[in-house]
């Protein structure tokens, strides 16, 4: 029977799931007005509308909350609308039956995550060893499940014991959840409204004028988010500053923190891009097998529009195109084929030396050469990211590959086991390693330090950069490379701030 209003009551059990779960699109009327659905026919109209009211003035109350005044600006907006079907019994009725049929679409998703585990478990143990418990807890978790429905789902299967274990790995960091994912979309979102004017902000990045191209330029990235700080500590206390207080926060501890992480936001923007270009280049490509220029350059700025540099959405435009088999126009007359996987050799990787390599496929877009469009745009206020010079006393002439200004800066993983773990930018195909025992490469091209190129294909063919044993223990670091119109291999002219490692 459906209890009286309670305000903190409805607060802790229905807001704050609406919220975890992503908003109202993953709710319904019902929940949202606190109706139990069994009691759709059994409460009386005036009854119902009592409830509406109720909600309504609780959620009036909440607009200035600094958790939910998101969440409850949105219920205020479709008040109307959601509320409607409830006031009279006989569309009550009916809309109890279409929710109780969502409602279990939606249990049975809920439940997805957890149950796929537990059947991978189940497969390889033979039932639940006890060690992986915890880990099926924080998988439910992550669909919304409650510890008690998680442990009533666990409780179906056999709990096993745990056999010999390897050595205890290094705890991974913890990604970010698509619950904090959605509440940066919603931050976002909240900005551009009480803004009002101005383009989309799709992303944190795109919050200090950058793109995903720019992911691992950490000192840039510092420098901005300090500028956005302090613009936040100048404005008077309101929504805006809320706002960006908040974000701020966010962009410290993805973009400045552990650089998994900015890779697992990367992996979470680019397929949420992806998504929503895929069905546009399958329309496009569908009568040619060919994405033509004109919507190539289109779908390129969708792409940029959503939060990719034009390096990525130049990769992501082939990547798709290459899903349903179609070439890529990227330049008026000319067609770059579909990408084709390729068998590469499996030399060991030696010191550079300059080979002659084959001009460039005509048509094929370099996307290491692009130049941003917020640096081509003379009225953004964004400062340009500066270049590093040295004001040392001339080094040695350096060896090797020509270096030039410009190029993304490459982020160390890490070295275990004599591998070097690495994020590649995207474009970027060829780095230069470099080697010393005596102290960190100083520059690209130090003469002091051995150079090894290694592509973009080989380090996923090896799981990493192999440092050659009779190199360890020494510094390495890593640049990023291009190839010139000419064919010249080029390498970046600084490292950057994670670039450097230390190999055991």
């Amino acid at each position: 029977m459906m209890q009286p209003f309670n305000s903190n009551d409805y607060r802790k059990r229905v807001l704050a799931a609406v919220d975890r779960r992503g908003g109202p699109s993953t709710s319904d009327s019902f929940e949202l007005y606190d109706i139990p659905l069994d009691d759709a026919e059994r409460i009386s109209d005036d009854q119902a509308v009592g409830r509406i009211e109720a909600v309504w003035a609780f959620w009036q109350k909440q607009r200035d909350h600094p958790k939910y005044r998101g969440l409850v600006a949105e219920l205020v907006a479709s008040h109307d609308a959601r509320s409607k079907p409830l006031r009279y019994s006989t569309s009550r009725i009916a809309e109890a039956r279409a929710v109780a049929a969502q409602r279990g679409q939606r249990d049975a998703g809920r439940y997805e995550l957890l149950d796929n585990a537990i059947e991978r478990l189940t497969e390889r143990y033979g039932g639940i060893p006890e060690s992986k418990r915890a880990g099926l807890f924080d998988i439910g978790a992550m669909g919304g499940l409650a510890p008690a429905e998680i442990e009533a789902r666990l409780s179906r299967h056999h709990a096993v014991g745990d056999a010999a274990t390897p050595a205890p790995q290094p705890a991974a960091p913890a990604p970010i959840s698509e619950q904090r994912l959605s509440q940066i979309t919603r931050l976002l979102g909240e900005f551009d409204r009480i803004r009002s004017g101005g383009e989309p902000t799709p992303t944190l990045l795109a919050l200090l004028h950058l793109s995903l191209d720019d992911a691992t330029d950490a000192e840039e990235i510092e420098a901005r988010i300090e500028m956005v700080a302090e613009r936040a500590r100048e404005m008077p206390a309101g929504p805006m500053r809320a706002v960006l207080d908040e974000l701020v926060v966010h962009c410290r501890d993805i973009l400045l923190g552990d650089i998994s992480r900015i890779i697992a936001y990367r992996k979470a923007v680019s397929e949420s891009v992806a998504d929503y270009l895929r069905p546009r280049v399958r329309a496009a490509v569908l009568v040619e097998d060919v994405l033509r220029h004109g919507d190539y350059e289109f779908l390129l700025e969708e792409a940029v529009d959503r939060g990719l540099g034009h390096a990525g959405a130049r990769q992501l435009l082939h990547d798709l195109a290459g899903e349903f088999g179609a070439a890529v126009e990227s330049t008026p007359g000319s067609i770059a084929p579909a990408p084709v996987a390729r068998p590469q050799p499996t030399p060991v990787p030696q010191p550079v030396t300059p080979q002659p390599t084959p001009a460039p496929v005509p048509g094929r877009i370099d996307t290491t050469r692009r130049t941003p469009r917020r640096q081509r745009t003379a009225e953004n206020p964004a400062p340009v990211a500066p270049i590093l010079t040295r004001e040392t006393a001339p080094p040695p002439a350096p060896s090797g590959p020509p270096t030039v200004p410009g190029l993304p800066a490459i982020a160390m993983f890490g070295a275990g086991g004599g591998v070097l773990t690495f994020a590649w930018p995207p474009g970027v195909t060829e780095a230069m390693v470099y080697l010393r025992h005596d102290a960190p490469p100083a520059a690209p091209g130090d003469p002091s330090a051995v150079a090894v190129k290694i592509t973009n294909s080989r380090y996923h063919l090896d799981g990493g950069f192999i440092v050659p044993a009779d190199s360890r223990p020494c510094h390495a670091a890593v640049a990023s490379c291009r190839r010139a119109p000419n064919g010249t291999l080029e390498v970046a002219a600084d490292f950057g701030r994670r670039s450097r490692i230390e190999v055991p």
